[in-house]
């Protein structure tokens, strides 16, 4: 699984270490091995946020169906632990920050 390289000293993160990071609510996040900020880049954040509201969407074909609830239950579980082991791959770091405008 690909995790993010710092953009100034080009270490490479493990997965620990980007999940760790994944939960701090600041712009900026310092990298572990130069200590210089890091900004993620504007494409990972829109695939960032894209990511979870997928998992709605799971609903139509269940619901269509008549799945159980209970089963429904167990997707959305499975849903969640996959996302969070997934998220650290999408990250990608700059130097800057990045507008999404």
């Amino acid at each position: 699984m690909k995790t993010p390289t710092c953009a100034n000293c080009h270490n490479q993160w493990s997965w620990k270490m980007t999940w760790k990071k994944t939960f701090t609510f600041k712009q900026a996040i310092t990298c572990p091995f130069c200590e210089e900020k890091q900004y993620i880049t504007k494409s990972a954040r829109q695939k960032l946020t894209l990511l979870p509201i997928g998992i709605p969407l799971l609903n139509v074909p269940f619901l269509t169906f008549g799945v159980n609830g209970f089963f429904l239950t167990i997707v959305y579980v499975v849903c969640i632990i996959g996302i969070a082991i997934f998220m650290p791959s999408l990250y990608e770091l700059s130097n800057e920050e990045e507008s999404l405008w």
